[in-house]
C-alpha cells in the first residue's frame, strides 16, 4: 500500500509539486528571505516619510515664494516711485548745473567784450595819439623849413635849456 501511494505521487504533479516547494523553502531560509523583505519594507517606509517630509518642506517654501511674490508688485512699484524721484532730482541737478554754467559763460563773454573793447580803445587812442605826434612832427618840421628864425630860435633854447642843468 505504502507503495501503491508512493507510486501514484510519482505519476502525479502533486509529487513534483512538493519537490518544488521543498526547494523554494530551503532556498527561502538559505537566503533570509523573510528580513531581506522586512528591510525592503523599512526602507520603502523611511522613503515614503522623507517623501512626505520634502513634500511639506517643498510646501513651506510654496509659501513663503508665494507671499514674496504677493508683495513684489508693491516693492516693484515702490522702486519706480524712487527711481522717479531720483530721476526728477537729478535731471533738476543737471538742469541747475547747465543754467549755473550758462550764466558763467555768459558772465565770462560780458568781461571778455568789456576787455576787448578796452584794449580796442585803448589801441585807437595809441594810433590817435600817434597820428598826432606825427601830425605835429610834420608841422613842426614844415614850420622850420619855412622860417629860418624859427630854426635857431629852437637851437638857442635847447642850449640855454642845456645849459641851465646842473650835474
Amino acid at each position: 500500500m505504502l507503495g501503491a501511494i508512493l507510486d501514484y505521487i510519482s505519476r502525479t504533479n502533486l509529487f513534483n509539486f512538493i519537490i518544488f516547494f521543498s526547494i523554494i523553502v530551503f532556498i527561502c531560509r538559505k537566503i533570509n528571505l523573510g528580513t531581506k523583505l522586512d528591510d525592503a519594507k523599512n526602507v520603502i517606509t523611511q522613503r515614503v516619510e522623507d517623501s512626505k517630509t520634502e513634500k511639506e518642506n517643498s510646501e513651506k517654501n510654496l509659501k513663503n515664494i508665494e507671499d514674496t511674490v504677493a508683495h513684489l508688485s508693491e516693492e516693484i512699484d515702490e522702486i519706480i516711485e524712487k527711481s522717479k524721484t531720483n530721476a526728477k532730482l537729478v535731471g533738476e541737478k543737471i538742469l541747475e548745473d547747465a543754467n549755473s554754467l550758462a550764466n558763467g559763460i555768459r558772465e565770462n563773454s560780458k568781461k571778455l567784450v568789456e576787455n576787448k573793447a578796452a584794449l580796442l580803445k585803448n589801441d585807437l587812442l595809441r594810433k590817435a595819439s600817434e597820428a598826432s605826434i606825427e601830425v605835429a612832427k610834420n608841422h613842426i618840421i614844415n614850420e622850420l623849413n619855412n622860417n629860418y628864425e624859427l630854426h635857431n630860435r629852437l637851437i638857442d633854447e635847447s642850449v640855454d635849456a642845456i645849459s641851465e642843468v646842473n650835474l
